[in-house]
């Protein structure tokens, strides 16, 4: 028998079997398995939120208008500047609330360094502390410090230039962000008072 007759008669019979499979509407290859119908809707598994971040600081209410960091060693006033005051301070009027304030019976309250401010941000939380209650600008402050913050905090460090307005660095509790600002600048900012602990 020669090949060619053999590679005919296949021919012959793929062509006998295409129209079969095409008329009774199974597809090639699936002829033996049933047919069991179209897959059922997907139905994603129920969402499950995932822990709330837990914070790193374990701050302590005092319940005198402070604030311990026992981690720090430092003291915080529960109100800052503006809440106490209810208006800005530039950073010379914040040095002298800081030199005046009695919170708590202590007289040892200074102006706080950008370390020690930076060492309060805490990006697990999102208040409404500030003045306005802006719920657009949440602060990452700790909910134990009073409502009525001001944005952002000056600090001791400052620049040591011939320019008289110039100037001291901030930190900014909304975006965690450090600023320079002129001495002068009063807008949305204060002063949180700290204290070493004995």
């Amino acid at each position: 028998m020669s090949w060619n007759f053999k590679l005919h008669s296949i021919s012959k019979t793929l062509l006998l079997l295409i129209p079969a499979v095409l008329f009774t509407g199974i597809p090639f290859g699936y002829a033996d398995i049933m047919d069991i119908g179209p897959p059922g809707a997907y139905v994603a598994p129920e969402y499950i939120p995932p822990p709330p971040p837990v914070s790193r600081l374990h701050l302590v209410d005092n319940g005198d208008g402070t604030i311990s960091d026992p981690d720090s060693g430092l003291m915080w006033a529960q109100k800052d500047s503006y809440a106490e005051l209810g208006k800005c301070l530039n950073w010379f009027q914040s040095e002298q609330y800081v030199n005046e304030l009695r919170t708590a019976g202590y007289e040892d309250w200074r102006m706080p360094t950008l370390l020690e401010l930076a060492g309060i941000y805490d990006d697990t939380k999102e208040n409404i502390l500030a003045w306005d209650e802006d719920p657009e600008n949440p602060m990452a402050l700790d909910e134990l410090f009073a409502q009525g913050a001001a944005y952002w905090y000056w600090s001791s460090d400052y620049e040591n230039t011939d320019l008289t307005d110039c100037c001291a660095r901030t930190f900014y509790y909304a975006k965690g962000m450090s600023h320079v600002r002129r001495f002068t600048l009063c807008t949305n900012g204060g002063v949180r008072a700290v204290r070493t602990e004995k």
